[in-house]
């Protein structure tokens, strides 16, 4: 089992326990709290988390779909998880803050960013992808990068080797969905990867409109923007 394998395994794991701690907490919450209490304490965080939530996928552009999506989860997640607080800190009083930093010192992106600073770890030299094309890209076969020194999800790596299959709609939604996965890589050689494919991502359409990559790019871009326009006949996907 690779490292890859075994951090998935790990956040699984470690969700699962999350979500039984807070299902006790909601039920601790319904016996020792009002549930006047309760709905006025669901409804702000809730309100508070959405809002956030909304606000972070404007700002990045993301698509409507997806923060249709995500707007509601996160709301309803922070609304369960003040309820959840409140019925610690009502069972148990001040030892709540001491479960609160076990979850997150055991969380996975801690336990990465502690693996990553320890410094008899490997260093790992982080894999150079091809700066041409997306079409030498595909021609590098999956044997040439062996999984053990791929230091992103394998999918990713099926993502840079297919990437001349994409579509423009596809492509353009695949950079902006990059952005997110760039700034979720806690681990210095997970963001030096991310950064390749993203590259290989501009690659790619550079070599499919150049014309229009140029105008693009004279456009002073965000990192997070929407480049559809400029590739396709609609912005929205």
């Amino acid at each position: 089992m690779n490292m890859v394998d075994v951090e998935l395994r790990y956040s699984r794991i470690w969700r699962a326990a999350v979500g039984l701690l807070a299902a006790i907490g909601v039920v601790a919450c319904l016996v020792f709290v009002s549930p006047g209490t309760n709905l006025v304490a669901f409804l702000v965080a809730a309100f508070t988390a959405g809002s956030v939530c909304l606000s972070i996928g404007l700002g990045r552009d993301l698509p409507s779909g997806d923060l249709m999506y995500l707007v509601p989860r996160w709301a309803v997640l922070g609304g369960l998880f003040v309820v959840a607080v409140c019925g610690y800190a009502a069972a148990v009083g001040a030892r709540t803050v001491a479960l609160l930093m076990l979850i997150v010192g055991v969380s996975p992106p801690v336990i990465s960013w502690l693996r990553s600073g320890v410094p008899a770890r490997e260093v790992r030299r982080p894999i150079k992808l091809p700066k041409a094309s997306g079409r030498q890209l595909k021609a590098v076969p999956a044997e040439a990068r062996p999984a053990a020194d791929w230091p992103m999800p394998k999918y990713l790596t099926a993502v840079v080797r297919s990437v001349v299959e994409l579509s423009d709609d596809e492509l353009c939604l695949a950079w902006r969905r990059s952005f997110n996965q760039l700034q979720r890589a806690a681990v210095a050689d997970r963001r030096q990867a991310m950064v390749d494919v993203r590259r290989a991502y501009l690659d790619e359409l550079e070599r499919r409109h150049p014309d229009s990559f140029a105008t693009w790019i004279a456009s002073s871009p965000r990192a997070a923007g929407n480049p559809a326009r400029f590739f396709t006949h609609r912005a929205d996907h």
